[in-house]
């Protein structure tokens, strides 16, 4: 039987480059869209540019937190959680989706060291548990992974 801690990088690994069981992956839907089109903002202030890295600082913030960083935060639509985006060039475009890939290896990594103790001990300068977010993390990727593929249909279709 497996861990719960099994379960949710399962759900990661599944939700993020796998073969979820409702569509394509993160990784997938971002190979399909055309560079030409991340920094195209069709409704609000939110590119597909500014999206992705959004979700890399999601993980970056649970990455340094679990390395014990008490002073790394993100407060909620502000510092570092909407960083201003502009992509260039196809080759910008593939080191945003390397950087976050990197993002996504060395949290399945960190986590791969764990064991279910993890789940309930308190994330370093908050007053939540790890549990919670981890389980979260992939929500919060497939929510966003929405808007993507709205944006993208929208300039595409």
């Amino acid at each position: 039987m497996r861990t719960q801690l099994e379960i949710i990088v399962n759900n990661l690994k599944d939700s993020f480059d796998g073969k979820p069981w409702y569509g394509l992956s993160v990784m997938e839907k971002l190979n399909a869209v055309p560079w030409q089109i991340v920094n195209d903002k069709v409704y609000g202030e939110k590119s597909i540019a500014i999206l992705v890295h959004h979700i890399m600082n999601w993980r970056i913030f649970v990455l340094k937190k679990l390395e014990g960083d008490l002073q790394f935060n993100i407060v909620i639509d502000g510092k570092n959680d909407w960083d201003a985006v502009h992509i260039k060039s196809p080759e910008e475009w593939n080191f945003l989706k390397q950087k976050l890939q990197s993002t996504q290896d060395n949290l399945i990594q960190k986590l791969s060291q764990e064991t279910d103790e993890l789940l309930n001990k308190q994330v370093p300068g908050k007053d939540y548990f790890f549990g919670p977010i981890l389980i979260s993390i992939a929500q919060h990727d497939i929510y966003h992974l929405g808007q993507i593929a709205m944006l993208n249909s929208m300039k595409q279709g």
